[in-house]
C-alpha cells in the first residue's frame, strides 16, 4: 500500500447564508463535497497556497484571510486503477473573503475539483463532505 502524508490549505466562504464548495473528482474523497483549497507547493506559505488553489478551483481571488483552526484525518482508499493508497491529511483552514463581483468557476479545473457551487448552509446535514472538512465547517458555523 502506498501511504503519503498531505498537507493542504482550504478556505470558508459564507455568501447570503450559503457555503461555497467544491466537488471532489479523485483521492479518498471522491464525489462528496469538499472546501476549496489544496496542497502546498514548495516554498509556498498558507497563505499563497490558498490563494493559488482558490483561484483555481473557484476562480475567485482572495482578498483578506483569518486562520481558523487545523485538523487531521486519515483514510485508506483505492485509486481508479484499483492500486491501495493509505492518506494522512492534514488540513489547515482560513475564513476567506472574496473579491467583490467574481463569479465562480463552476467547471472542473482538470485536476482536483469538479466544480464550485454555493450551498444553501441549511442542506449540509443532507450532503456529503469529506470527513475531514465536515467538523470544520460545523464549528465554524456556530460561531457565525
Amino acid at each position: 500500500m502506498n501511504k503519503k502524508i498531505y498537507i493542504g490549505v482550504y478556505g470558508i466562504i459564507i455568501n447570503d447564508g450559503r457555503i461555497l464548495l467544491i466537488k471532489k473528482a479523485r483521492g479518498p474523497y471522491k464525489g462528496m463535497y469538499d472546501l476549496p483549497g489544496g496542497g502546498i507547493e514548495y516554498g509556498e506559505s498558507f497563505e499563497k497556497t490558498l490563494e493559488r488553489e482558490f483561484l483555481e478551483e473557484t476562480g475567485l481571488k482572495v482578498r483578506s484571510l483569518k486562520f481558523i483552526q487545523n485538523n487531521q484525518f486519515t483514510a485508506e482508499y483505492k485509486n481508479s486503477k484499483g492500486e491501495e493508497h493509505g492518506l494522512h491529511h492534514i488540513g489547515v483552514y482560513y475564513s476567506v473573503e472574496s473579491e467583490a463581483g467574481s463569479n465562480i468557476k463552476t467547471d472542473a479545473d482538470g485536476e482536483d475539483s469538479l466544480g464550485a457551487e454555493y450551498i444553501d448552509i441549511n442542506k449540509l446535514p443532507d450532503i456529503e463532505i469529506s470527513p475531514i472538512a465536515r467538523p470544520v465547517v460545523e464549528r465554524f458555523l456556530k460561531y457565525i
